[in-house]
C-alpha cells in the first residue's frame, strides 16, 4: 500500500487536542472581556443618568422625587424641557439585567439607583450623587 497519503489517527488526535486546548484558554477569556464590558456599558448609562439629574437638579434646585422606574422616567422624559428622549431611556435600560432598575429612591436632596449589570455574576451598581459604586 506505498504511495497513499493520509493522516494517521494519532497525529489526527494530536491536532484535535490541540484545538480542544486552545479553546479551553480562549473561551473563559472571551467570556471574561465580555463581562468587563457589560459592567462598563452599564456605568456609561449610570453616568448619562446621572448627568440627566444633575441637570434636572441645576434647573428646578431638587432632584425629581420618585420611588419607581416609571416615575422617575416620567420625570426626566416629559415636561418642558424634557431632559431624556424616551428612546434614549429605553436604551439606557438595556444595559441592565432585564431592561431595569432594581430599586429607584428619589428625592429632593438625593437618590440612589441600584441596577444589576447584564454580565454572568450580575453585578449590582449603585448611583448616587457621589458617584457610581460597583
Amino acid at each position: 500500500m506505498k504511495g497513499q497519503k493520509g493522516f494517521t489517527l494519532i497525529e489526527l488526535i494530536i491536532v484535535i487536542a490541540i484545538i480542544a486546548i486552545l479553546a479551553a484558554v480562549a473561551i473563559p477569556n472571551y467570556l471574561g472581556f465580555r463581562d468587563r464590558a457589560n459592567i462598563s456599558a452599564a456605568k456609561e448609562s449610570l453616568g448619562s443618568l446621572k448627568t440627566v439629574l444633575e441637570v434636572y437638579r441645576a434647573d428646578h434646585g431638587v432632584y425629581p422625587t420618585a420611588t419607581t422606574e416609571d416615575a422617575l422616567k416620567s420625570a426626566v422624559t416629559s415636561g418642558t424641557p424634557s431632559y431624556m428622549e424616551t428612546a434614549d431611556w429605553d436604551k439606557l435600560l438595556a444595559n441592565f439585567d432585564q431592561g431595569k432598575f432594581t430599586s429607584v429612591d428619589c428625592s429632593d436632596n438625593t437618590y440612589t439607583i441600584k441596577a444589576k449589570a447584564k454580565d454572568r455574576g450580575k453585578t449590582e451598581l449603585t448611583l448616587t450623587p457621589t458617584g457610581i459604586t460597583p
